[in-house]
């Protein structure tokens, strides 16, 4: 009774076997590198540059640069720049804002409706605290002086759309923020 529609009853339970077999392996793999690389400590407002599609990889790259060379500006000049001094060479309209001690550069696109926007967000430290001594990171830069940063850059679809207006809390106003990996959870002091 082994007769051809066994052997292709076998043929297609060997089949689906090897199938299963095959996208276990491959969600084990993929949990043990999402753990090992950090990227299950996100938090829902947060992405890896890594995962953003060429353009906007590019972008945020270029958009560090134009981190550094602001905090140079102002660590030069002891003031941030004007928008009009910021990103000249991009496809982007740039405004800023300041309130208290901080300081935002919504970069809209100039062309395109749908194309992402783009924010950076810099804290200054309040003169009246201690001094911050976490290490130079990807959202803590240290100026010339000693004076600690917090930075961090953030993205929003439809970008053209987005009112320029300040933002205190991205997070919150339907931001996401971009980072190259993880960042560490900041250590309690006692």
């Amino acid at each position: 009774m082994r007769g051809p529609a066994g052997r292709e009853r076998a043929g297609v339970l060997g089949l689906a076997a090897l199938v299963v077999a095959t996208v276990a392996v491959y969600l084990a793999l993929r949990s043990s590198a999402l753990e090992t690389s950090g990227v299950g400590s996100l938090l829902p407002h947060q992405v890896l540059a890594a995962t953003l599609v060429g353009p906007d990889q590019a972008t945020f790259a270029g958009l560090q640069r134009e981190l550094i060379e602001i905090e140079r500006a102002r660590a030069a000049f002891g003031r941030w720049p004007d928008a009009a001094e910021v990103g000249r060479a991009s496809a982007y309209t740039w405004t800023n804002a300041r309130e208290g001690y901080f300081v935002n550069y919504l970069a809209r696109p100039a062309g395109d409706l749908s194309a992402a926007g783009w924010l950076l967000v810099i804290q200054e430290p309040d003169p009246q605290a201690p001094p911050d001594l976490s290490p130079n990171d990807e959202t803590h830069h240290r100026l010339p002086d000693g004076t600690v940063l917090h930075v961090s850059i953030w993205t929003h679809r439809f970008g053209a759309q987005i009112e320029p207006r300040f933002v205190r809390q991205p997070e919150g106003a339907g931001w996401t923020q971009v980072l190259t990996a993880p960042v560490a959870p900041v250590p309690v002091r006692r």
